[in-house]
């Protein structure tokens, strides 16, 4: 009879995770092609963590009771059905009232179904002894950062091979695969007639897990740490791709009000261009120009920010100069760090919205800061499989030997700290290697945060509770998920520099908790 491997569990949640980082990625950029904006793209998002909040312990006291095995099969092939209902949305078929019913319907099917990590947990939990836990929960950070660079390199690629629904589908089909393979080789780490942890209350359960020695504080950090996690990973993709202003984007609001308050509408190019605009602006709007010289300089930049944002959406906005359909060869090979990048398709919106921003950028050069960045769906799975790299090589090749040089309290304080000021500084990050700088530091932080904190929750636990505490705290990162992206894309829509700060702060914060409530040095002090 074959014996429990870690290998094995890897392999489980590795391929569960590929699937997870093909659709990722794309769910900020596809929830704003479909027309939901702000805290909707956030809701889409947060979805998947609502249902697990409320399932997530009640998988893992499952788990404790019938075993690993059967729990993280159920997990795989709910997956399976929930990224076909994904491709589904992004169909051509639909409107875009129901693409953004099928997205959400398959993120909350996703959820209700997404055991694997929590229960993957418990299983790694079952077979290592103390003092290598948290290598071997370093095996869950080496699936997440593997999942991260395989996942969206095969989404960038089936979407621009296969169209939208591309990813959704190839998904499927490898959490299918995981289910058969799962069924195959994996096998039960719970040994027969081993004790089982009384059956307690959910909010029984939140309670008693918190009030374990060092468990409840354990478990704040992890919510804080993937609350900040959520806000990077929600907010990048419309960093990087949408076409949106920022406030920061308006470089001298003074000249612009001067120069669209002074427009003639003459033949000259850069009047014609600001005639045109003039000509779209709201009453209200033109009035506050006339004012501009007494408003102050960060109120004059968001005034401009909602307004040249509104503009974005006007179809005739440059009439007679290719307009929307050559929008697409307009921004269709976009130069990123030096390298032409061919555009996606583009669907809804999207496309318009990419040639009025670039034509704007082009009527008001000295007042409008060029956009850095225009990446579609295929850049962006590059990004993050760039991030994913960088976190596999931290939790498969070094975690182990930190852990062991430092001690888990001092690598969690540190992780946290690293991540704050990637955070602090994504947002300025000016050029293609200004920015993977920056988010390889934002990358390193998490890869490092992320084993400790588990592994010492499984060590400071019963050992027959340790499904149950790891499903508690799960659902506080699954409630992270909840809070962060509805946070970061409501902020993020107001004033998009503000998430990064957010998440800084937390990150900050959180460090400072650690730092005064664990141990300094290794576990057994």
């Amino acid at each position: 009879m074959r014996k429990p491997s870690l290998l094995v569990v890897f392999l489980t949640v590795f391929i569960d995770l590929v699937g997870f980082g093909i659709v990722l990625p794309l769910l900020p950029r596809y929830s704003e092609r479909f027309g939901a904006e702000g805290w909707k793209i956030g809701a889409i998002i947060a979805s998947f963590s609502v249902m697990q909040l409320f399932l997530a312990p009640w998988w893992g006291r499952l788990s404790d009771r019938i075993g690993r095995r059967p729990v993280l099969l159920i997990s795989n092939g709910g997956s399976a059905v929930a990224y076909g209902m994904f491709a589904v949305a992004a169909a051509p078929v639909w409107s875009a009232g129901v693409a953004l019913t099928w997205l959400l319907a398959s993120r909350v099917f996703a959820g209700a179904c997404g055991a694997n990590i929590a229960v993957a947990a418990a299983y790694i939990a079952d077979i290592t002894p103390p003092e290598k836990r948290s290598k071997g929960m370093g095996l869950i950070g080496v699936a997440f950062g593997l999942g991260f660079i395989l996942g969206p390199a095969l989404g960038a690629f089936s979407a621009h091979a296969f169209g939208l629904a591309g990813p959704g589908w190839v998904a499927a089909g490898l959490c299918a695969a995981n289910f058969v393979l799962a069924w195959a080789i994996l096998v039960e780490s719970r040994r027969p007639g081993g004790t089982v942890a009384e059956a307690r209350p959910r909010m029984r359960q939140i309670s008693h897990t918190l009030r374990l020695p060092r468990v409840g504080l354990l478990v704040s950090l992890y919510f804080l740490s993937t609350f900040c996690f959520a806000v990077f990973e929600t907010t990048l993709p419309l960093l990087l791709g949408s076409p949106g202003f920022h406030p920061d984007d308006f470089v001298d609001p003074r000249g612009l009000a001067r120069k669209l308050a002074s427009s003639t509408g003459s033949d000259d190019a850069g009047e014609a261009a600001a005639g045109r605009v003039v000509a779209r602006l709201t009453p209200d709007f033109r009035e506050r120009l006339e004012a501009a010289p007494t408003i102050r300089t960060t109120a004059l930049r968001g005034e401009f920010f909602r307004e040249f944002n509104r503009l974005l959406d006007v179809p005739d906005l440059f009439p007679g100069e290719g307009g929307q359909a050559n929008a697409g060869e307009a921004v269709g090979e976009t130069k990123l760090g030096g390298s032409p990048v061919q555009g996606a398709q583009e669907r809804g919106g999207d496309t318009l919205r990419r040639w009025n921003r670039v034509r704007l950028e082009e009527a008001f050069p000295g007042e409008i800061k060029r956009r850095g960045f225009h990446f579609d769906e295929r850049s962006l799975g590059y990004v993050f499989a760039y991030c994913g790299l960088i976190s596999a090589f931290i939790q498969g090749g070094v975690i182990g030997r930190l852990v062991k040089r430092f001690g888990e309290p001092r690598l969690i304080v540190g992780s946290l700290v690293i991540f704050g000021g990637g955070m602090a500084l994504l947002p300025y990050a000016a050029g293609l290697g200004a920015l993977l700088i920056v988010l390889a530091v934002v990358s390193v932080g998490s890869a490092l945060n992320r084993a400790p904190t588990l592994g010492l929750v499984s060590i400071f636990s019963p050992s027959d509770e340790q499904g149950a505490s790891l499903g508690v705290t799960q659902s506080a990162g699954t409630l992270a998920r909840i809070v962060g992206p509805v946070l970061a894309t409501t902020l993020y829509a107001a004033t998009p520099h503000s998430p990064y700060f957010l998440a800084a702060g937390a990150a900050l914060v959180a460090a400072g908790m650690a730092w005064r409530g664990l141990p300094r040095g290794g576990v057994s002090q």
